[in-house]
């Protein structure tokens, strides 16, 4: 069984444009595919994460257009970025899957969820994000997202990681420490965070996601469509993506299967600091009967 560690890099052409994926744990089963970050690739996951979510289920990670070792641009709005992970997945032959978006992945990972065919997403996880704006969304300040978006050195990187995801406590900053370690040497050949212009374009995509006077590239307006279980997670103290928006989904969400945690003292980098107890939380979700509704 592929590991983080070990999964190979495979590569398939869609539209054409080649995307570099993943492939790991069990051979059978429902996938769960993981959409990532702001500026991060199939390299910056936490294997402490991903590794358990693995030994349950077969993962499939996917790099984006003009992201790591994916091929072509990034795209300027969030519904074409979900337009390649659902052609990409069609491509592969895969039939159904579970969806995990962190952050911005997060963001998309709605999109995937209200504009893919029927049946294609079962379960999703919503990690660290938000909804497009409307009534109730919070914005968030821009000094964390911008030290992301500057960071260019290792340290730069370190300490906007440190700074953003993480909360000010001994405990919180040792847990951010220690997921920058594993993130940073589970693999060998690593690429860097995507470079400044494909992150500028990365940014435009979320501005556009985020403006109300485009509320046709967001999903606020039809959150309310979602039907599928939802399970959705946050630190305490969201820096970058507010934490009032994840309780806000959930509200939004009254009428569905939709499941609210959130990680005491933590941010948006819970998922790395809690990494044990929420790929359990994860695992129970996408495991439990589909017809249990809980609002816990």
């Amino acid at each position: 069984m592929a590991t983080y560690e070990t999964a190979q890099d495979q590569f398939v052409t869609v539209g054409g444009i080649t995307f570099a994926y993943r492939r790991l744990g069990r051979a059978q089963g429902i996938p769960l595919v993981l959409l990532m970050h702001f500026r991060g690739t199939m390299d910056h996951w936490d294997p402490a994460l991903i590794n358990p979510l693995a030994k349950a289920r077969p993962v499939l990670l996917i790099d984006n257009a003009g992201v790591g070792r994916s091929g072509g641009q990034v795209p300027k709005t969030f519904p074409e970025w979900a337009k390649h992970y659902i052609d990409v997945i069609s491509e592969l032959g895969v039939r159904q899957v579970d969806v995990m978006g962190f952050s911005m992945g997060g963001c998309v990972a709605q999109l995937v969820a209200l504009n893919a065919p029927r049946g294609m997403v079962r379960r999703m996880v919503l990690c660290g994000t938000t909804p497009s704006t409307g009534e109730g969304v919070v914005t968030a300040p821009l000094g964390p997202f911008n030290q992301l978006k500057a960071a260019v050195t290792d340290q730069e990187q370190k300490s906007a990681f440190l700074s953003s995801m993480f909360v000010d406590s001994e405990r919180s900053q040792a847990a951010g420490v220690a997921a920058w370690h594993r993130i940073t040497t589970a693999r060998q050949n690593r690429v860097d965070h995507v470079p400044a212009e494909a992150a500028h374009r990365q940014a435009i995509a979320f501005a556009k996601f985020m403006d109300r006077r485009q509320a046709h590239e967001g999903s606020y307006d039809r959150f309310h469509q979602l039907r599928l279980p939802v399970l959705i997670a946050n630190g305490a103290h969201d820096l970058l993506l507010p934490t009032d928006n994840s309780i806000l989904m959930w509200e939004m969400l009254r009428d569905a299967d939709a499941q609210l945690h959130l990680y005491p003292d933590s941010g948006h980098g819970f998922l790395y600091q809690y990494a044990d107890h929420f790929a359990s939380l994860i695992n129970a979700f996408l495991d439990q009967p589909a017809e249990r509704t809980s609002r816990l």
